[in-house]
């Protein structure tokens, strides 16, 4: 009976570590990779003729692994201008804007090629980000 007891404690202690670590490595925040390191107003914008009100945030890829990023800028409508970025390299920057900014931004962040996991659409961002 006490090898009995002895071995279910010790499979139930293996099982646990076992999922324990194959949740955390599932459960990684990609959106940790990416940081926001710049924001700026009024700087010229090949895309916008409201130089006083374009808004651009920038980020960076703080991981050692490519990132695939979504970036959403508010303008001041209300409607999110969006910017689909693949396979940022580690250390790499890319950036958004908004010609008439709120200076409101959002990002969702996924591991470069993964088609299993989807971004938003810009209507599911119009709609759930007001």
């Amino acid at each position: 009976m006490r090898n009995i007891l002895i071995f279910t404690f010790i499979a139930i202690v293996f099982i646990s570590l076992s999922f324990t670590k194959s949740n955390n490595l599932q459960e990684k925040s990609w959106n940790n990779c990416v940081k926001k390191y710049r924001t700026e107003w009024s700087q010229p914008c090949d895309k916008c003729t409201y130089s006083e009100d374009i808004y651009k945030a920038f980020y960076k890829n703080i991981c050692d692994q490519k990132v695939d990023i979504l970036i959403a800028l508010q303008e001041r409508d209300k409607k999110w201008n969006c910017f689909y970025r693949f396979n940022i390299a580690p250390n790499d920057t890319t950036f958004g804007f908004a010609c008439k900014g709120t200076g409101k931004s959002l990002y969702w962040v996924r591991e470069a090629g993964d088609k299993q996991t989807s971004f938003p659409t810009k209507e599911e961002i119009n709609r759930d980000y007001k």
